[in-house]
């Protein structure tokens, strides 16, 4: 393994064990993390919120009352509103439909 593929000092890297959510859900939550942390097109402050939960310093239930995960939350929550009221009525149907899709896969046992 190299060295590249290592987290960076201080920055751990535990699976999220929230006791209010089933180990599926777990491994969701944790690998969806893992993404946003590592993504070149997530905003920083979203990176830094995915490494402080990875990293044990911040409880799942604890994001939006700090004020760092409360900012990065709501900014992105914001762009995504705005980007999903300049869609066309066409494009959000498409959406829509490609989401029921999935969850109808999953549903089935056919995604993971």
């Amino acid at each position: 393994m190299s060295s590249s593929n290592l987290p960076a000092p201080g920055d751990r890297d535990y699976p999220v064990e929230e006791k209010d959510l089933t180990e599926e859900q777990n491994e969701h939550l944790t690998a969806s993390l893992r993404g946003v942390r590592s993504s070149s097109s997530a905003p920083p402050a979203l990176q830094e919120l995915a490494r402080k939960v990875l990293g044990g310093r911040l409880e799942l239930k604890d994001v939006l009352d700090d004020p760092s995960g409360h900012r990065a939350l709501t900014d992105g929550l914001s762009g995504m509103r705005e980007s999903w009221r300049s869609m066309s009525p066409t494009d959000r149907q498409a959406v829509r439909a490609a989401v029921e899709e999935k969850a109808a896969e999953k549903e089935a046992g056919g995604g993971r």
